[in-house]
């Protein structure tokens, strides 16, 4: 089958384009193999390359391909130098390194290797060995090393570690609906945060929609690729193009708007604290013996406040009880009267920090079990310093 599909023309390549919002340009090609039989039916990709397998022709048939995308890259590469090709690279071709043949092709292709991403599935590789060679192998020669479908199956931190990759390219189903799914989204915020520090670029692969793009650039995530933007091409034309930069600037102009009010909403929530805060402050400086009492209704006057207890400023001890309304859980109880908060950053931060008071990232209150921020503000009580903390939820 491979062999007749090769021999009367059936196989070709499209490409989809890869994109940076911010850059606001198409930086990239991927290079998907599309074939079609006597009939002009498609023949699934995935049956494809199993079928090749079936016939031990995956080496002919991944070479044929790349040959082709190469061929078809050329004239792009023309135009403008900087654009990259990222192909992908079987398994099978790793644990072999029968890939000789492609780097004579590129060679004789007049390509410069930078501006080719070699795309590999770290978790498909069973011997680390000849995932670790074919790395150094291609790196070596000039070659950009991405890591596909990262976030899935058996995706490894330890392979990742192994490869160093350039490019990581977080998988469809952590980006899918991501600005709906907390999990999801701390997930990929972790891996855009862990790819960044070891110098890898994240791409974002599959964007379906516009929110899923804007919430991976809260993320910090540097390039995108998927329908919303634009699907596989036979051909890149004009046109497309304009319609890619349509999206392009339809995007940036949401994320400008999206970042001043978020801004305005960030603004608005830590003055609501500061205010807050005031109002805790002012039942402490009466020392009266009912405070307890009129902290406990400013707690049930406000859904969004959880808790509030207060610290000694210069140890970090905790001074009375924590007021709190809230059922208990077996995993999560509220810190009492001596517990030493010295080592978190609510208190050593508001403590030390020139304006006095300190909001924390989101994080699981030990208290709750809910997630929340913590609101820390110095403040002298009965010639003491405290740092009073409130809990809240956004």
């Amino acid at each position: 089958m491979i062999n007749t599909l090769i021999k009367n023309s059936k196989i070709t390549i499209f490409f989809q384009p890869i994109i940076s919002i911010k850059d606001q340009k198409i930086i990239a090609y991927e290079a998907l193999t599309r074939a079609y039989d006597e009939d002009g039916g498609i023949i699934m990709p995935l049956f494809l390359f199993a079928q090749a397998q079936k016939e031990n022709l995956s080496s002919r048939l991944d070479n044929y391909v790349r040959e082709l995308a190469i061929t078809k890259f050329k004239s792009y590469y023309k135009e403008d130098k900087s654009l990259l090709l990222f192909l992908n690279f079987e398994s099978s071709i790793i644990e072999n390194d029968n890939s000789n043949d492609f780097i004579d092709f590129v060679q004789k292709s007049q390509i410069n290797p930078s501006n080719i991403v070699v795309e590999i599935k770290e978790d498909s590789v069973k011997e680390t060995s000849s995932l670790q060679k074919f790395v150094q192998k291609y790196r070596g020669l000039g070659f950009i090393i991405a890591v596909d479908d990262f976030g899935t199956g058996y995706s490894s931190f330890d392979r990742l570690a192994l490869i160093r990759p350039d490019i990581v390219k977080a998988d469809r189903s952590l980006i899918y609906d991501v600005h709906n799914n907390f999990i999801h989204s701390e997930i990929l915020s972790a891996i855009s945060n862990m790819c960044h520090k070891i110098g890898a670029i994240v791409l974002a692969e599959g964007v379906e929609s516009r929110d899923e793009i804007l919430s991976c650039m809260t993320k910090d995530i540097d390039i995108f690729q998927g329908f919303w933007l634009c699907k596989p091409k036979d051909e890149i034309t004009a046109p497309i193009k304009e319609d890619i930069v349509k999206n392009i600037l339809d995007v940036g102009a949401k994320y400008r708007y999206a970042m001043k009010e978020h801004l305005t909403k960030k603004e608005s929530f830590i003055k609501n604290l500061q205010e807050l805060s005031q109002k805790v402050i002012s039942i402490l400086e009466r020392s009266h013996p009912e405070n307890e009492q009129m902290l406990s209704s400013v707690v049930l006057e406000h859904a969004k406040l959880e808790a509030v207890y207060i610290l000694n400023e210069e140890n970090g001890i905790q001074v009375g009880q924590t007021i709190i309304h809230s059922e208990e859980k077996v995993l999560y109880k509220p810190t009492k009267e001596g517990h030493d908060h010295s080592l978190k950053w609510y208190y050593l931060l508001a403590k030390d920090s020139l304006s006095g008071d300190y909001l924390s990232s989101k994080y699981i209150s030990k208290a709750t079990g809910n997630m929340c921020r913590t609101y820390s503000v110095k403040v002298s009580i009965d010639s003491i310093t405290h740092i009073v903390c409130l809990d809240v939820t956004e």
